[in-house]
């Protein structure tokens, strides 16, 4: 069922804001729990959280209620996801090219030359027949690459196929001490859901306003055997592994799951959350 007008309310009565923007929070902070993740509790606990906020490295916002308890923090920052070069790909539609231009004008070059070229490209059949729509795309890509390479001088230049803008929420913490305020509130979903789709999600949305930007994505910070924290970013909050997209790691984040989406589908399933926030009276238990 849709959620209702009273739990609207509910929500909207919520304040989030800057971290810097209100002296209290200094103060504030002090009272921020979390027994699962004690780093995220300390990161916004000793005050570091307000010197990147200051700086606007970070940007870190509390979620709080009417009453100034706080309920959540997190943190957003720009970012960029890529898709890899497949070097391997690209050598062999540039050999291929080559050896086929040799045995194309076999009269032009010896005996040798051409067999070897007629070799490689038996050995390599399977390969080659896989790459075939994009033979030429490859091996120019691989010649554009080796030219980049004497052309850039810095080499810690990463060279990728294509990059897209994103928007990386570092942090997503709730506070222990909040759970009882949360409860009393009597809504029928998760704190870190209702905050992720009711205010994170139009700030992303509100990113796109001005500047480009088409996906969101977290690092999942999860010890646990059974991926508990990350199949709850899947599940309750869309996010996806993926086998395509990569992004660069720091090592304040090693160890945790790389998750993603596009904020175009989080919009979609931001109306899905709201159809579908209170359990159908309709349905029996099933035994």
């Amino acid at each position: 069922m849709r959620i209702n007008e009273k739990q609207k309310v509910i929500l909207d009565s919520l304040i989030v804001e800057r971290l810097k923007d209100n002296p209290i929070n200094i103060s504030l902070v002090n009272s921020f729990k979390n027994a699962k993740n004690p780093t995220l509790e300390k990161v916004i606990t000793t005050k570091n959280a307000f010197v990147k906020d200051r700086e606007s490295s970070i940007a870190y916002y509390l979620v709080k209620t009417n009453k100034g308890d706080i309920l959540l923090y997190f943190s957003l920052k720009c970012g960029e996801l890529y898709e890899k070069l497949d070097m391997e790909k690209m050598e062999l539609a540039k050999e291929t090219l080559r050896r086929l231009y040799i045995i194309e004008h076999k009269d032009g070059y010896k005996k040798d030359y051409v067999e070897k070229a007629e070799k490689f490209i038996q050995d390599h059949i399977l390969e080659i027949q896989s790459i075939a729509p994009s033979l030429k795309s490859l091996a120019q890509k691989k010649g554009l690459y080796e030219k980049d390479l004497k052309k850039e001088l810095n080499k810690e230049v990463t060279r990728v196929l294509k990059t897209y803008s994103a928007v990386e929420i570092v942090e997503f913490c709730s506070n222990d001490n909040a759970r009882n305020i949360w409860k009393k509130l009597n809504l029928p979903r998760k704190m870190g859901e209702c905050i992720f789709w009711h205010y994170i999600v139009p700030k992303l949305a509100s990113i796109q306003e001005i500047v480009g930007c088409e996906y969101v994505y977290l690092f999942a910070a999860d010890n646990t055997y059974d991926r508990v924290l990350s199949n709850y970013y899947q599940i309750s909050l869309g996010f996806e592994e993926s086998n395509t997209l990569g992004t660069n790691k720091p090592h304040y984040d090693f160890m945790c799951y790389f998750l993603c989406q596009t904020i175009k589908t989080l919009l979609l399933r931001r109306e899905d959350f709201y159809n579908n926030f209170n359990p159908d009276e309709n349905i029996e238990d099933i035994i």
